[in-house]
């Protein structure tokens, strides 16, 4: 069969596959639109230490505790987080696909390994986090 022939043939599965198991497409997209929401989350939280470190760098600067304001290692944790929300996105648009195919198919099968890379993900960032605070100098 052609290449044209195979995806009308797949548009039809899909919308035939659709039709049978709404319920299960619209609970897959809603937990698409979860992970979404995890990583602008997690982008933000990123954004949000960055930027207040570096308010108080430049308070620092300005009560003259430091002789000029320095990135410092929050940057990176910031950066890091950054990275992290994109992997998740990524991350929420393989498995979403992968579960729509499998829904149409009638062969879902649930699958724990993007749940545990998420976790690990989070887990590294809190310790980041708490090591972090365990380094920085309490200001009274």
């Amino acid at each position: 069969m052609n290449g044209k022939g195979r995806e009308k043939e797949e548009q039809e599965s899909d919308r035939i596959g659709d039709r049978q198991h709404i319920q299960e497409h619209l609970a897959n997209e809603r937990t698409f639109l979860s992970w979404i929401r995890t990583a602008v989350a997690i982008l933000a939280f990123g954004f949000v230490v960055e930027k207040f470190s570096f308010y108080l760098r430049v308070l620092e600067w300005q009560a003259g505790m430091v002789s000029a304001p320095s990135k410092g290692s929050v940057a990176y944790l910031g950066i890091g987080s950054s990275i992290m929300a994109g992997l998740v996105v990524i991350l929420a648009a393989v498995r979403y696909r992968q579960t729509r195919y499998q829904i149409n198919q009638g062969t879902y099968r649930h699958s724990l390994t993007a749940d545990i890379l998420l976790a690990a993900m989070l887990l590294l960032v809190t310790i980041l986090v708490i090591i972090f605070l365990l380094r920085s100098p309490v200001p009274f």
